[in-house]
């Protein structure tokens, strides 16, 4: 199934919406995998990190977009789409990160910036997995900032969303769902 993924994210305000927050904007958006941070574990990159190279680059994608929002200290949402091959490359896909991802389950996830030498720790609380979706929480170790982050499958379309605020219990998943109803047809 061909989706224009243009079409699939959020804009600032839908944002708003599921967060609960006003005055976000986009900081950043691009269409291809990066490579950033660094992360210790280096097998929990994926559970901390949107559009890894390190993830991305063997699924042969055939397109990707992504994009930050963020509003002044309040949240912040990372959401990405990409479209893989087959139906098949998007759940093997969802199968190698939900077993990735259960290894990091009460781990502390160091990542480093590559380019400023920041560093932010992670603790994962909680790894779900369900039929094409794996939704890890973490606990951002020094602003006790929650995050949540859905890796879903839709069809041969990947959704990789993080959401981080205390506005909302469940905010990636309530993000995942808005993208999964824009990727679906008709």
């Amino acid at each position: 199934m061909a989706v224009d993924l243009g079409t699939v994210l959020l804009d600032p305000d839908e944002i708003d919406d599921v967060m609960g927050t006003s005055g976000s904007e986009v900081v950043d958006e691009g269409d291809a995998p990066d490579d950033t941070i660094d992360a210790d574990p280096p097998e929990c990159h994926g559970l901390v990190y949107i559009a890894g190279e390190i993830e991305y680059a063997p699924t042969n994608f055939t397109e990707m977009r992504w994009r930050i929002v963020g509003a002044d200290n309040v949240s912040s949402v990372v959401e990405m789409a990409a479209q893989l091959p087959s139906v098949a490359n998007a759940d093997e896909f969802i199968d190698k990160q939900a077993k990735a991802w259960e290894g990091c389950r009460d781990e502390v996830i160091t990542s480093k910036d590559k380019v400023s030498g920041s560093t932010t720790q992670d603790r994962v609380t909680a790894v779900k997995t369900r039929p094409h979706t794996v939704i890890a929480s973490a606990l951002t170790e020094s602003t006790q900032v929650r995050c949540q982050h859905v890796l879903q499958a839709v069809s041969n379309v990947i959704l990789d969303v993080s959401a981080c605020g205390d506005s909302v219990s469940a905010p990636a998943e309530a993000i995942a769902s808005k993208l999964a109803d824009r990727v679906q047809p008709g």
